[in-house]
């Protein structure tokens, strides 16, 4: 019997937090899921304990291969995925109690190739927050993909992670959509606005589904290196190649685009205080050369940055948002 979802989770040295995600998945899923599990040449015993997952149950499946990286490792579950959806869920991330119940219900008589779920935070002291990217069932479900897209280049954030989504994986393979296999560590982004681009069935369910760890101080994107500064910059130039000339749209669905690199602009902006020497003056000059694409955010973030820097220059604003994250909480 075909597995009415497929949950991807791609696992590298994450020893400490691996049963907790699959737990979560597990405790819920029975045979009408399958659980790929794609040990990426983990050092720890991340791979072993695996091994113990794939014995235990049936419905696990255990790829060990060579480290290749995220993007790798998902492309490697893809092809292995037999689920009528494809879900991608982080090894240091789990999923909310009763979520897939709901999942499945909703896919009985529904269908689209791209399902919005909402994520919360959650942090070491317990706490949750909402991710709040501001999308919704109304502002998507039944639309047409222009109406979608001008529905998401709106929302406050721009959705580029594939967690917390889910994918017709026939949709996926018709598509020819895989990440990106240059190892850059900003997968995501350049993923999902392919998928958006290419999908014309959307959906949300606004019930509680993915928990996105928070305060991890070994992860990627609670430390920010000069490679992975570099590697989100490849979203905006690949944006600004593709979708603008003359620093201006080139479609309709090339404005919502902008709005998207606008967003991440933003981050970096913030990202770029935590650069030092060479590398702090590089991503500054990238951030004086992409500036103008402020002009295309439509969140009221990418409109107070833009406004900010007009008004007190773009170094100042760079550390005006420093200080601001590092205060917000």
């Amino acid at each position: 019997m075909e597995p009415k979802i497929s949950f991807i989770v791609p696992v590298y040295n994450v020893e400490r937090y691996i049963s907790q995600c699959l737990d979560s998945i597990l405790c819920q899923a029975g045979e009408d899921c399958e659980v790929i599990v794609v040990d990426d040449g983990a050092t720890d015993s991340s791979g072993v304990l695996c091994d113990r997952y794939g014995n235990e149950y049936e419905n696990v499946t255990v790829i060990h291969k060579p480290n290749g990286g995220l993007s790798s490792a998902r492309n490697a579950g893809m092809e292995a995925a037999k689920g009528q959806y494809v879900c991608f869920v982080d090894s240091d991330d789990y999923i909310a109690g009763g979520a897939v119940a709901q999942l499945l219900q909703w896919m009985d008589g529904s269908e689209a190739d791209i399902v919005f779920l909402r994520c919360d935070k959650f942090y070491p002291d317990g706490s949750t927050e909402p991710m709040a990217d501001g999308v919704t069932a109304g502002g998507v479900r039944g639309k047409e993909k222009a109406q979608v897209l001008e529905f998401l280049a709106d929302c406050p954030k721009y959705p580029g992670s594939a967690w917390a989504k889910l994918f017709l994986r026939d949709f996926l393979t018709a598509s020819g959509l895989r990440f990106p296999d240059d190892r850059r560590l900003s997968e995501d982004l350049i993923y999902c606005l392919n998928a958006f681009l290419a999908a014309e069935r959307f959906d949300a369910l606004e019930c509680p589904f993915y928990l996105y760890r928070q305060g991890r101080t070994d992860s990627i994107t609670n430390n920010i290196s000069s490679r992975y500064y570099f590697d989100t910059t490849l979203f905006i130039t690949e944006v600004v190649q593709r979708f603008a000339r003359d620093k201006a749209p080139v479609s309709g669905e090339g404005a919502c685009a902008l709005s998207f690199a606008a967003f991440e602009y933003v981050i970096l902006a913030w990202q770029q205080a935590f650069l030092s020497g060479e590398d702090g003056e590089r991503a500054y000059r990238f951030l004086k050369e992409y500036r103008w694409i402020l002009k295309y955010g439509r969140s009221a973030r990418t409109r107070l940055v833009r406004t900010v820097s007009s008004v007190i220059g773009l170094r100042a604003t760079t550390k005006l948002l420093n200080f601001y994250m590092k205060n917000r909480r």
